[in-house]
């Protein structure tokens, strides 16, 4: 099994990219719609993680406006750094909001159990 994939079972996601940089992802689970119409876009409702071999760990994930403040205290509880917030779409239900996360030098494998153990704090729900 390669590395990616065993960082991708850490969040119990998928693969999407390997090379030159590892990506992986998981949805979650909230009914959005967007113009009126249903989305399980990963572009909409992702969990993602990037790590590349330069050592720069990456996350981002869709809240909820009640997630946002839970999931801010628990990423930094973990020493990850929050490095934005904002919106991505306009005219969605629920309000959906994008966190980004950071961390440079940790090994790949904390830097994904730290950020679904902050997920999972926050009450994240996920497929």
């Amino acid at each position: 099994m390669s590395s990616c994939q065993k960082l991708a079972n850490i969040i119990g996601g998928t693969v999407v990219q390997a090379t030159p940089v590892c990506v992986v992802m998981r949805l979650r689970d909230i009914p959005a719609t967007i113009l009126g119409r249903r989305t399980l876009s990963p572009l909409a409702i992702p969990f993602m993680l990037s790590f590349e071999r330069n050592g720069i760990n990456l996350g981002e994930t869709v809240l909820l406006q009640s997630e946002v403040n839970p999931m801010i205290h628990a990423l930094q509880r973990r020493g990850l750094i929050v490095t934005a917030f904002h919106n991505h779409w306009l005219f969605e239900n629920p309000r959906l909001m994008y966190m980004h996360w950071e961390n440079v030098g940790m090994n790949p494998f904390e830097f994904a159990r730290r950020s679904f153990e902050a997920a999972r704090e926050a009450r994240l729900r996920f497929y």
